[in-house]
């Protein structure tokens, strides 16, 4: 058995601003995928999630294919790809549902951290991205290697807003010279793109007058509101100007995913959004400024859609 098991502690991402200067000799730079994170114990048959939870049962197209791969441990994201573009929500799906709904389920490994009894985790990251391809050479869906460049060019194009469309949400950068540590060390970097979402808020976390956050849903081809996520937490201002713009809908607590699979669910009190408010300026309308919540948007299909479409 790998010398691994699991929990791992997995590698964080700290945010940064913009892209950092060109460095081909120190940086490389991936796509980010928006999926859920994942680490493979390929022998083993467990998929760990960030926060501990084996995801195994979940995703059985991921455990059956790495088990091909021998006795590795690696680390990646799952993503589910829906109609030419992936898609976080069509991660919820139930596995005996996926065929009939079109969605596929890939594995997209970044790095590896493990191989039998080799530790590979005090190695640098550029020795550990060249035994990742090795292991890849022969793989095949539901696995996937994530793309990786040394090149701001190829970077750039995944800060353009298609990319958003297909489900890449920006760049993850690391340092080649550094070994896999847990946390956020500053080896990784993420620049995520900016967008401007409008949404509806269907519910709040916290108080009514005061909430720590908001429910976000925005409609559907067909017109149905669809959740898409919580909001960043508020910060204490944008909680009191929140308060004066929603109103309960009577209804009883409900429950909702904590916006990550893995996460335990969060109750939420169902709210109507009242662009009016409770306080002065009643009849304006409201504008919250809030870091973009994890919005999924619609895209035409695209033929042949494979992973590899999305680099």
């Amino acid at each position: 058995m790998a010398v691994l098991g699991p929990p791992v502690g997995l590698a964080l991402a700290r945010s940064l601003g913009r892209l950092p200067a060109p460095d081909p000799a120190r940086l490389a730079l991936e796509p980010k995928f928006d999926g859920w994170r994942g680490a493979l114990f390929a022998m083993a048959g467990v998929l760990q999630s960030r926060r501990d939870n084996d995801l195994a049962a979940r995703f059985p197209e991921i455990i059956r294919a790495g088990a091909g791969l021998g006795d590795v441990v690696l680390d990646g994201e799952i993503v589910a790809l829906r109609e030419g573009r992936l898609d976080f929500g069509s991660l919820t799906v139930a596995p005996a549902r996926r065929a009939d709904l079109g969605v596929v389920i890939y594995y997209v490994a970044f790095d590896v951290l493990a191989v039998g009894e080799d530790d590979l985790r005090v190695l640098p990251y550029g020795d550990r991205r060249a035994r990742l391809e090795e292991l890849f050479a022969g793989a095949a869906p539901p696995l996937q290697l994530a793309p990786s460049v040394r090149g701001m060019a190829e970077a750039l194009a995944w800060m353009e807003p298609e990319q958003a469309v297909v489900g890449i949400e920006g760049v993850i950068i690391k340092d080649v010279r550094r070994p896999y540590r847990p946390g956020r060390t500053g080896d990784w970097l993420k620049v995520r793109q900016t967008r401007l979402v409008d949404a509806v808020v269907i519910g709040v976390t916290g108080s009514l007058a005061r909430p720590l956050e908001l429910v976000l849903a925005r409609p559907d081809e067909s017109g149905e509101r669809r959740w898409i996520g919580l909001s960043q937490p508020l910060p204490p201002k944008l909680r009191d100007q929140a308060g004066q713009h929603v109103r309960s809908t009577g209804e009883s607590p409900r429950r909702v995913s904590g916006g990550g699979f893995g996460q335990p669910s969060t109750e939420y009190l169902p709210v109507h959004a009242d662009p009016g408010g409770r306080g002065p300026g009643r009849g304006e309308r409201a504008e919250l400024h809030l870091p973009a919540p994890p919005a999924r948007a619609s895209a035409p299909p695209r033929p042949d859609p494979t992973v590899e479409d999305l680099g």
